[in-house]
Formats: structure tokens, sequence, C-alpha cells
């Protein structure tokens, strides 16, 4: 931008010279000297009365406030520089929480923006800058070497070096400063943005989530199995029939063993101590990469424990109306008996053989009509189990019952479980492949089979397991199927748990325990306690018959596994579609934008303050400047130093590329120069003797030595 070189629009006849100062400058001069035959024009001084020249100067109308003026742009960029703070802001805010797509380019992004502010606020405070440093080089007199850093202060590293220039152009060197330190904006406001783990959880539907309901055991039949994807579903139970002519009269089917599948499902459970799922079951329901969560409701058997005692010498209690296995006392367990743990789960089980005699082809030989119990579920066995836990756990007990201490170190327990059909509550966590599960809700509705087991009273009705129970009008017959073929699949399951846990651990040798039992296969039994048993016995053993029940999810061939969305359709091993969708939690660690707005307007706060500043001082350098905008390119500088004021200066050294160090302390400043020519000196001059006139007859303005320049001396 150049200078305002012939201000107000004058121009002097004689010469076409132009000048840096202002016309402020220049009328200010003039008025110096009173005595002198001034014109009324802020353009040019005369000094000699005898021929003022004339002037033909045409006065250019002032400019209206929407034309273009030069020190606009300071303000432009200004408010530019604010606008891409302010954009910055609400690009990152826009970013904050989302997930981290494409990282490299939203950092790349904030980054040209924040370029973008940064370039604005310096322009802004460049132009202040420019604006200083005539300011200061109008009112004091520097040495060369202060003005080359000076003027070189805001572009060349090295100028900052000089010392002697903070002490002479405090301000000025403030801007230069911010005009270095502003590159750290950038790098400060793109740290604002950053990527960190979020754990991201929506609400939404999973097709894939299935539940139970034994309700297709019931109207399953064997001879006509269930497909679904190309597979036969699978019952719990293993069937007999009585003729191989359905359309006979004496014709029915009746349980006679848990399935295979069942058998499996229930093995892996209890030996790996929580319920089995199947293999990429987080895909299935939940879709890759995520993690889910879902609830689900069924009802199932359950196994309903109670303490019945506890102590040594204390009583078993009875367990609603079922009285405890004849001889089953404390007195079996330790410190009195040799067991650890004694469970007995097999009162009034179901025989496996209901008809002794078979042909070759597996079918009975008995003779209809029937007996009428053939088959019939008389009752559930209810679980009985005594077991012993150590007084002190944490310390190291008698070894046997002859090493003292050991009447103290044992406290015998007893707890009954009967088999409930009960209603629950399930949440499945699925989480990096793994399926954890937790029973929220467990509602006990009714018994199984709602009968009293009646020991020592042998049963007439045809069997091999002469097991007698009460009311026989509870007793569960083949004949009505469905609810025959629902209690199966009942007792099958339980069948599974009353097999782990029946047996015996005789603990006589602490340091030799003896097991005849699976519990010790289980999560009933410490290894790291001798195989005592857990205190907390009852509950295990409720949730090692959930995990076993909750396990049947891991083979979806079981036909009562459905879709949790349409639970009368067996679910197979298929994916679900849009009809099976039911509500789910979804969640995943991601990596996600987290703006730091607080940090971000730290910085553009300063930043913007401090480039304020900035502008406010560059304008009131305009102001003192007459509203010129003044800058260092080339033609100004030229138009400064132009002239003989300079030229008596040996500005050549031994070395070309620099200037002599008696020419660098030089002072120089810049104003209304005088040469001496040969006219006279004006006599009534006496403010300013050394004053002389120019040939042409004006005054001219540059840098020159001091004595030679006439300043404004109104600070830096």
């Amino acid at each position: 931008m150049q200078f305002e070189d012939i201000p107000m629009g004058y121009q002097s006849p004689v010469t076409s010279s132009h000048s840096i100062f202002s016309p402020r400058d220049r009328f200010q001069y003039s008025r110096t000297d009173s005595r002198a035959n001034l014109l009324n024009t802020p353009s040019t001084v005369w000094r000699s009365p005898r021929t003022p020249p004339p002037y033909s100067g045409v006065i250019s109308s002032p400019r209206k406030w929407w034309h273009w003026r030069p020190t606009w742009f300071m303000y432009l960029s200004f408010l530019f520089g604010v606008a891409c703070a302010i954009g910055h802001h609400v690009f990152y805010a826009s970013l904050n929480g989302k997930p981290a797509v494409d990282q490299l380019a939203m950092l790349r992004y904030g980054t040209v923006i924040s370029f973008a502010a940064k370039a604005g606020l310096v322009a802004a405070v460049v132009i202040a800058f420019k604006q200083r440093i005539w300011v200061t080089v109008r009112s004091k007199f520097l040495s060369l070497a202060v003005l080359d850093s000076l003027f070189a202060a805001a572009e060349d590293a090295s100028a900052l070096l000089n010392i002697e220039i903070y002490k002479q152009a405090k301000i000025a060197m403030l801007l230069a400063a911010f005009v270095w330190l502003t590159p750290i904006l950038i790098i400060l406001t793109s740290n604002t943005l950053t990527m960190e783990l979020a754990l991201s959880i929506e609400n939404t539907t999973c097709s894939g989530i299935r539940t139970l309901n034994f309700t297709k055991d019931e109207l399953e039949e064997w001879r006509n199995p269930t497909k679904s994807d190309n597979l036969y579903g699978l019952s719990m139970s293993i069937w007999n029939t009585t003729a191989s002519d359905i359309t006979s009269p004496d014709w029915f089917d009746y349980y006679t063993s848990p399935s295979n599948p069942l058998i499996r499902v229930a093995t892996n459970a209890a030996f790996m101590g929580q319920a089995v799922s199947k293999s990429g079951i987080n895909i299935d329901i939940c879709s890759s990469g995520w993690n889910c969560t879902y609830t689900i409701n069924f009802t199932a058997p359950a196994y309903k424990c109670s303490e019945l005692a506890s102590g040594v010498g204390s009583e078993v209690k009875t367990l609603e109306n079922q009285k405890p296995p004849d001889g089953f006392s404390t007195k079996l367990l330790v410190p009195e008996g040799d067991y650890s743990y004694y469970a007995y789960a097999s009162g009034g089980e179901y025989s496996t053989q209901q008809m002794k005699d078979t042909n070759p082809g597996g079918i009975p030989t008995m003779e209809p009509p029937f007996p009428e119990a053939l088959g019939a579920f008389r009752t559930e066995p209810v679980i009985w189990i005594g077991y012993s836990v150590k007084t002190n756990p944490n310390e190291v007990a008698p070894l046997n019952r002859s090493m003292p201490g050991w009447s103290d170190a044992f406290i015998p327990k007893v707890i009954g479980c009967e088999h409930y059909e009960t209603d629950y509550t399930v949440m499945f966590n699925l989480t990096s492949g793994q399926q954890v599960t937790k029973v929220t809700e467990r509602k006990f509705q009714r018994r199984i089979i709602d009968t009293t087991w009646i020991q020592g009273t042998d049963a007439n009705d045809g069997t091999n397991d002469n097991t007698t129970a009460r009311p026989k009008s509870n007793y569960i017959y083949p004949r009505n199927v469905r609810q025959y073929r629902r209690v199966a699949a009942f007792h099958a399951i339980g069948s599974q748990l009353r097999g782990f846990l029946n047996g015996t651990m005789n603990s006589a040798q602490l340091n030799n325990p003896i097991g005849n039992t699976k519990a010790d296969q289980t999560k009933l039994l410490n290894p790291r306690n001798d195989y005592f048993a857990f205190p907390t016995l009852a509950d295990l053993v409720q949730e090692l018959y959930e995990d076993m029940i909750l396990s049947l999810f891991s083979n979806r061939q079981f036909l009562s596994v459905v879709w949790a969305a349409k639970s009368d359709v067996m679910s197979g091993t298929g994916a679900g579609d849009e009809s099976t969708k039911y509500p789910c939690v979804r969640s995943r660690l991601e990596n996600r934008y987290n703006y730091h707005s607080r940090d971000l307007w730290i910085v553009y706060s300063i930043a913007i303050f401090l480039a304020a500043a900035g502008v406010g001082s560059g304008t009131l350098a305009i102001l003192e400047n007459e509203g010129v905008l003044r800058s260092t390119r080339f033609s100004s500088i030229v138009a400064a130093t132009r002239g003989p004021a300079l030229e008596k200066l040996g500005w050549v050294g031994e070395d070309r590329g620099n200037l002599p160090r008696d020419i660098k302390n030089l002072k120089v400043g810049y104003g209304i120069v005088h040469r001496m020519s040969g006219l006279e000196v004006l006599q009534e001059d006496t403010q300013y003797p050394e004053r002389r006139v120019w040939d042409g007859g004006d005054v001219h303005y540059g840098f020159g030595l001091e004595g030679d320049v006439q300043q404004r001396n109104e600070g830096s």
C-alpha cells in the first residue's frame, strides 16, 4: 500500500517530489515559522519572501464512507481472524461426541481454519506494526543498526537480537513479538480436538435374540419331528411306546430318559461352572464389533433350596410336607461323622425301565390292559444335602478327629431343595464374545409334581421303581399328553442336576478326601479348601441348575428354543430377520471426538485480545498520521530516502555486504530534511538557524542524520 505522497490534492509547480509526511506534519511545520511568508496550504513551506511560486492545486472531493479506504484492510483482517476462530469452534463443536471417522482429514481441516485465523490476526497486527514503525522514526533518532532491526523485526528473527530496539520502540516490538509467537496458536488450537475411547450406547433391536418356550415340547410328535433349517428339532426326552400301532386303544407314549443333546449341554455347564454360549453369539445377536445386553422372560424349572439344620446335634426340619430320608442327619457330617458332603437326590426317582420284558424289537411284551400307573410321574425327587463348613476357613484345620480342636473346627449344615415351575427374568450381557447371564428375578409358581413321597411303603403298580407318593390324584399320566410331555421335559433337566449332586465326600482325613460324587467336578465344592462345600451352597445349587437351563441356548436345535419376538416359532439355527427383532441395548468402545472448547477459547481469547490491542495501537498510529496508511514497500522506502541527505555517509566498507560499524551507530531520523546550498540563511528564522532551503524551493521529507532533520517529538 503506497503512501499519500501528495496530500490534500496539492502539487508543487516547481518539482514533483514526494513526501512521506502527512498533511498535518507539514501544516504543523509551517506553523513553527510564524514570520515566514507562508501560503495557506499544508503542502509546501516557502522560505523566500521574494518570489512565492504560484500554485494551481485541485482539491479533490472528500470520499464517502462506503468508498474503499486502505485502512479498512487492517480491520477486515482482524474480523476475518475472529470469524475463523468462531468457525473453528463451530466445526469442532459439530464433531464433539461423534465417532472419530476420517480423523486425519478432520484434524487437517481444523488446522487450516486455525491457520486462517492466525493469518487474519497476524495480517492486522503487521499493518499496525508498520504504522508504529513510522510513528517511531518520526519522533526519534535511531541508529542505522536499530532501524535495520526495526524494519525487519516482523520477518527476520535475527533482528530481534538487537537489545537497543526494545528500548527505543517498545510498542512496535511487542507487535513484532506477537507476529512471531502466533504459530503457537495453530499448535495449541489443533490439540483441542482429541480422540478418546468412549462407550457408545444405543437402545435398538437385535434380530437374533431367543427365549425358551416348553410348549413346543408339549406339542412335538416324535414320529413326525419338526424341521428348521433342514435340521430336526431336538426334544429334552427320549420316549417309549406301548404299541407300534398308534390307532390301538391301548397305545400311549411314555418317558424313558433325558435325550443325549440335553445331557451334553448340562454336562458342559456343570464342568464350566457357567452357562454355555454358542460360538460367535456376539456377531449373531449384536452385530460385528458391538456388545449388547437384553432381557428375556420365560417359564422353566428351578430348584428352591432352604436351610433345614445348622450346627452339631441340630434336628433336620421337614421341607414343606417332605420329611428327610431315614437316617439323614448332621451325625453323618464332620465333626461327628466322616463326611464333609453327603447328598441324597434320588428318593422317588422315575425308573428308566417301566416294563421288564421286551422282545428283540424292543416292544414291551406285557399284554394290555396296561397298569394305570405305567409311566406316570408320581413325584419329583427332593434334593437333600448335608455339608460341613470350616469354622475358621483361613486357618489350618486339624487333619483328623484325633487331633485337638477337631470338634470345634467344623459346622454341619443341611439344606433341602424342591423342584418348581418358575417364571424367570434373565439379563444377557454379550461382551467381547463372552456371555454373562444374570437372573434378575425368579418367581416360584408351583411344584413340578405336587405330591409327597412316602418312604417305606411298597407300590403295587407294575413298575420296578417301588415309589409311593400321595395324593395319587396329582400323578401325571401319559394319556394327559401335553402336561405329561411338559413335566417330562422338566424332569429330564432336573435329573441332570441331581446326577451331579448325588454322592458323598469322605473327609475323615482332610489331607486325603475321598470323593464318591460328581459334585467335585462342579463349582459347589472348593478344591482350595479340601473340597469342602462353599458356605453359600444353597444359592450355588440354584445357580448351577440355572446354568444348565440357560445353556440350552447354545444348541438352537432344541424345540423349546424360540424367537424372543415370536415365542411360538422354533428359532432353529438360522439368523433372524426383521420379524424377529427384539429390544436390546448395543454398546461398544469406539474412538470419539472430544472437543475441549475451554482450551480453544483460552488460546483464541488471548490471541484476539492481543491482536485487538495491536489493531488499537495501529489505529492510534494512523490517527497520528492523519489517516494515511503507510507501508514499507520498496517504492515507499525509496521515496523516504531519495536525495543527497544521506550521501555524505560512507556506505561501503571493507565487506561490501555489511555497513561499517561506525556508520551503523550514526543516529538517523525521519522528518524535514535540509541541505547546505550556498543560499543565504534566513536571518528571520531564529528557531531553526541551521535550516537551509532546497534549490527547488520546496521542503523535502525523508531520512537524515540528527541535526539535518526536523521531527515531531511526540513519543514512540
